[in-house]
């Protein structure tokens, strides 16, 4: 028979060999235990990489993109709905009113607030200002009638962030440090276990940090030989390549620091958050609040829960067919991943997987196909 460990183990060295993506961490819980967690390929393929040819290990950073929105955003929301301090059915206060007329807090976490899915502020912004950023979302024409369809929004998790700073009188990412990463024995040193790297300035990060953080992506007109994209403009002029700066571009002239995007993690500290949500224990958020921001949208068409997406029921989700109709999860365009199944056969089961697969460039997507089967190969662990 074969072993399902092993299995897991030959699929994601041979999607490295593949080119998928240059390495990985994975990590798979079940039911109380540890079932899987290894480091996978190379930090980096590209010369210009100063980590160029450094095997991935298990404590190696990687940028965890729109995880930031459930990690962050969504467990500080929910945080303020247990205690009772925000409702789901609260309108969004002015000024970010003007972006999404009538929408609610609940209407911004399902996706359905009218807000459009993505505009390319970085074109219009110089590094690093989050004020201008949210100005120009809140001039933003509303895209469509809120709660009438699900439209995954980057600025509807902008406005949460910004919402979520006046709400709490702290910057984000002292927030989230102060709220989750400590309660949960996340900070980590010298380099935080999970954390926003905030951006004050072009300074090169110290190399006993570099060294275990996978860079993204390379900023070289050479790999693009149709030309230059929209935003090599504000990127190649002061940095050629992506190395402990965040890789979302609207995140990168708000400073680094946003609510959707921003969070640096490990697949350790990734797992102990989703394992926290799993057993109730997420700090601050009791069971009620936990099972309500679970459950599935009654927005027409929409897999999404409160911050949280679910499976399609058809299969053609990242998770393939591996998970319940109860599972929970997100993705992150940089190539990462967080699955729980609170429903799994023998208990609770929880998924993980952080790439680059940007690295060296952002137009490689065949970890796409590759999600479902990462996922059915997890599952077959328990």
């Amino acid at each position: 028979m074969t072993d399902p460990r092993a299995s897991l183990f030959e699929l994601l060295e041979a999607a490295v060999a593949d080119g998928v993506f240059p390495g990985c961490v994975a990590a798979v819980w079940h039911a109380g235990s540890i079932l899987y967690e290894e480091a996978h390929g190379k930090q980096a393929t590209h010369s210009d990489c100063s980590t160029f040819g450094q095997g991935v290990e298990r404590g190696t950073v990687y940028d965890l993109a729109s995880l930031t929105k459930v990690i962050a955003t969504t467990t500080l929301a929910a945080q303020l709905v247990s205690a009772g301090r925000w409702s789901l059915d609260q309108p969004v206060p002015s000024p970010w009113a003007s972006a999404c007329p009538g929408a609610t807090l609940a209407d911004l976490l399902e996706h359905s607030s009218g807000l459009a899915a993505h505009r390319e502020y970085f074109t219009m912004v110089e590094p690093f200002d989050a004020e201008k950023v949210l100005h120009h979302v809140m001039q933003t024409q509303v895209a469509y009638e809120r709660g009438t369809k699900a439209v995954y929004s980057d600025l509807g998790f902008m406005v949460l962030g910004a919402w979520l700073e006046r709400e709490l009188d702290s910057p984000l990412d002292l927030a989230f440090a102060d709220r989750v990463a400590f309660r949960l024995a996340l900070e980590g040193s010298p380099l935080p276990a999970l954390a926003y790297r905030r951006l004050w300035s072009e300074s090169a990060l110290k190399w006993d940090l570099e060294r275990r953080i996978a860079p993204t992506e390379i900023y070289a007109s050479a790999l693009h030989p149709d030309g230059a994209p929209s935003h090599f403009d504000v990127r190649s002029q002061r940095a050629a390549l992506a190395h402990g700066a965040v890789h979302d571009d609207n995140a990168y002239v708000m400073g680094g620091v946003a609510g959707h995007a921003g969070l640096f993690g490990t697949a350790a500290a990734v797992l102990e958050v989703a394992i926290a949500w799993a057993e109730g224990r997420v700090p601050d958020v009791d069971l009620a609040t936990r099972d309500r921001f679970w459950k599935p949208s009654t927005v027409p068409g929409s897999t999404r829960r409160l911050g949280w997406d679910g499976t399609p029921g058809d299969g053609s989700g990242s998770t393939g067919t591996s998970m319940s109709a109860d599972a929970v999860g997100h993705t992150g365009y940089t190539g990462t991943s967080v699955w729980i199944d609170p429903a799994a056969k023998g208990g609770a089961l929880a998924c993980v997987l952080l790439t680059n697969r940007v690295h060296p460039v952002r137009t490689n997507t065949t970890i796409k196909a590759f999600r479902p089967r990462f996922h059915e190969a997890a599952a077959k662990l328990r």
